[in-house]
């Protein structure tokens, strides 16, 4: 009997930056545990993603880097398969727009739709930078949104309410790369006739009854204010180009090529496998369900323009679920790696393991709603839940049985507590697997630490360590059962942290094999060999050592202080603008210091010196009779971290005790000691070097 086949295509991420635990928990975790728990219930699956690397936010990071946007591209692109390597999140197929295969199957999607005449060429109103003399990509054109009045809004989309837009639509647009008014040049281009196909997408989201209602409620929304004909080519340099003549210096807009990108993993992924026609399985049957796995920031591309642009191809399934999650935020913004909010994955896995990670990623997912990280819960559900509750229930059970010398096996009957226990198992079992097919990813988790509590509770009263000197018979139903428990507990938990899962798995005897291994074999396998190691999982510490609020900035203005000769008043400028009382008279000039960038310390406490109030102070490093000012590149206010450890507090502290901390110096790397330990202090990644290498202790001003 053939299985039963699902798409599951993933967002495909910027390749601009490294990814943040807001994409993460937006859309590559869910989809990830979707696919592995589909996979085990014995369905045929298909997971697919890649870079996007012809976005805007590219060639802005490759003119800030003075780097090609492929470089970036490339770099970033590998970094992001590294990442999910990291995170055990295993795509069939990563692949990538820059990709010539790429380019075919665009080609042919352009061709296939201006033949059918759902392409039409059109004059269009775009921006234009005098001083570059150049049109400008709608993202670099920033303003206020004119439907919610969101003073960032770019001129592709608006971030706050979603909204697709017109770099023209914005109030007061400006271009961020020369911070300079565009003018609005007329130009041609081609245009995807979206309001051909507006009944059509009317009846398709029409049956979608089984969305999520924040997807249908925007789409219906978008719909229903009318469709209007879309440009898909751009006066630009970097991207697919147009496949005939006349067009040389334009190219395919990044929204409309993007999304083919979903049939060029499908299809490159065939041909490695040596399959090339494997892909059509999943695209052309219509018996087939594709699940897409997105932010809710891209909702109207993928259920509006990606239906849509299906539609007037006319050879591929429609999208059958978008299952768009809302916004992680941290400390009450959304994680955003353009603003710097929140963790990166990788940084979150200097200081934690990948299974701890996942767990608590999957129990915050945000998927009726916006959710918020935070290291104290992160650290007291996996200490609670992960550690205490089911690592030692699995830990009790094995030592107990690998103690005693004990083997054992099923009892040909069993009492009424253990039929009960069986029962409830087998129902939460299905009680799981219907909240994962319906893609309530959360939920199968809550119902997998039911029954971890129902677990703990078992054994406690089963009480093998007094049935050993009284019951073998009952002594080994009980340590059956308990084993039972153990097999589905750790099968339900293997979609959520694969990696602990089969380890766990291998210590009561089982052996998982990809691809072929499913709930049903591992939930039928009934002869335990106990092999077990260490407990199951580590506690995590997630204490924030870091007491000191450093910030990048730059000496606006230098003043002598009038009431004392050695005294400047200096003015710097981070996140806002600070005064600082600083004896630096002694060793720079006024004209020496305007303008440099320097290190100022916020959270000292404010103190008055000689009438005029200091905010901060400016940090130096002394070495015998000479000063140094610490400084680093980067953009005013870009917090310095100790080591990956941002300062997430709200104190201060007085100057005394900024006095007793030590500092020091190795490798010409500066190092704070906070705890028992030395950090590196660092902006965005880049150690805060020191011109010459010094003695163990420096002094700090």
């Amino acid at each position: 009997m053939e299985r039963e086949k699902i798409l599951v295509n993933c967002a495909l991420p910027y390749a601009n930056g490294p990814l943040h635990l807001g994409h993460i928990a937006g859309a590559y975790l869910g989809a990830d545990i979707f696919v592995r728990f589909n996979r085990m219930i014995g369905k045929e699956v298909l997971f697919i993603s890649g870079s996007d690397e012809y976005g805007t936010p590219i060639t802005i990071s490759a003119e800030k880097s003075h780097v090609t946007p492929q470089e970036i591209a490339d770099k970033f692109h590998n970094m992001q398969i590294q990442t999910f390597n990291s995170l055990d999140i295993n795509f069939d197929e990563f692949t990538r727009t820059s990709d010539p295969d790429h380019d075919i199957d665009v080609d042919e999607f352009f061709l296939n739709l201006l033949e059918k005449n759902y392409l039409v060429k059109r004059y269009m109103v775009s921006p234009f930078c005098r001083t570059l003399n150049k049109f400008m990509p709608d993202r670099y054109i920033e303003g206020t949104c004119p439907y919610c009045g969101y003073n960032g809004a770019r001129g592709d989309q608006c971030d706050n309410c979603g909204r697709t837009l017109d770099p023209i639509e914005l109030i007061n647009p400006v271009c961020n790369l020369i911070h300079e008014k565009p003018v609005f040049r007329v130009t041609e281009h081609f245009f995807l006739t979206l309001d051909s196909l507006q009944k059509e997408l009317s009846d398709y989201i029409d049956s979608k009854t089984y969305w999520k209602q924040n997807v249908l409620k925007f789409t219906r929304n978008f719909i229903n204010e009318g469709l209007h004909p879309r440009a898909i080519t751009r006066d630009l340099d970097w991207g697919v180009k147009i496949p005939i003549s006349g067009y040389e210096n334009k190219k395919i807009y990044v929204w409309f090529e993007a999304l083919i990108g979903y049939i060029t993993g499908a299809r490159v992924y065939s041909m490695n496998i040596g399959k090339p026609d494997y892909w059509k399985n999943f695209w052309m049957d219509k018996n087939v369900k594709s699940y897409y796995f997105i932010g809710k920031d891209n909702i109207p591309f993928h259920t509006i323009i990606w239906p849509a642009m299906l539609l007037a191809h006319g050879e591929y399934n429609l999208p059958y679920n978008v299952p768009a999650n809302e916004y992680l935020r941290f400390e009450g913004e959304k994680f955003s790696k353009s603003r710097g909010i929140g963790f990166t994955a990788d940084e979150m896995l200097k200081f934690v393991d990948k299974n701890s990670l996942r767990y608590y990623m999957a129990s915050i997912l945000p998927e009726t709603g916006d959710s918020d990280f935070s290291l104290h819960e992160f650290q007291y559900k996996v200490n609670s839940e992960l550690v205490d509750k089911y690592g030692n229930y699995i830990y009790r059970v094995e030592s107990f049985i690998e103690k005693n010398g004990l083997s054992p096996h099923a009892s040909k009957s069993l009492d009424k507590t253990d039929s009960e226990i069986m029962n409830l198992l087998r129902s939460k079992f299905s009680e799981y697997c219907a909240e994962i097919e319906n893609l309530h990813i959360k939920r199968g988790l809550s119902v997998w630490l039911e029954l971890v509590m129902v677990a703990n509770n078992y054994f406690t009263e089963a009480a093998p360590w007094k049935l050993i000197k009284e019951d073998m018979n009952k002594l080994n139903e009980k340590l059956y059962i308990a084993l039972k428990i153990g097999q589905y507990l750790t099968a339900m938990l293997y979609p959520y942290i694969p990696s602990a899962s089969i380890n766990i798995m291998e210590s009561l005897g089982i052996i998982l094999i990809p691809g072929e291994s499913t709930f049903s074999k591992i939930l039928d396998n009934n002869d335990f060999h106990i092999n077990k190691g260490n407990i199951p999982f580590e506690k995590i510490d997630l204490t924030n050592p870091n007491v000191l609020d450093i910030q990048l900035s730059t000496v606006i203005s230098v003043e002598d202080h009038p009431s004392a000769d050695s005294l400047y008043v200096i003015k710097v400028k981070g996140d806002k603008v600070y005064t600082s009382v600083s004896d630096l008279k002694k060793y720079y000039s006024r004209e020496a210091l305007v303008g440099r960038k320097v290190l100022i310390l916020t959270n000292l406490e404010p103190a008055t010196i000689r009438g005029i109030k200091s905010q901060c102070l400016i940090m130096t490093v002394k070495n015998n009779n000479s000063v140094e000012l610490l400084t680093a590149n980067g953009i005013d206010g870009e917090p310095v971290t100790a080591e990956n450890y941002i300062y997430n507090g709200e104190g201060t502290i007085n100057y005394k005790e900024f006095q007793k901390m030590e500092f020091s110096v190795s490798d010409y790397h500066l190092l704070v000691k906070l705890g028992e330990h030395r950090y590196p202090l660092m902006v965005n990644g880049l150690h805060i070097n020191l011109s010459t290498e010094m003695l163990d202790n420096v002094v700090i001003k």
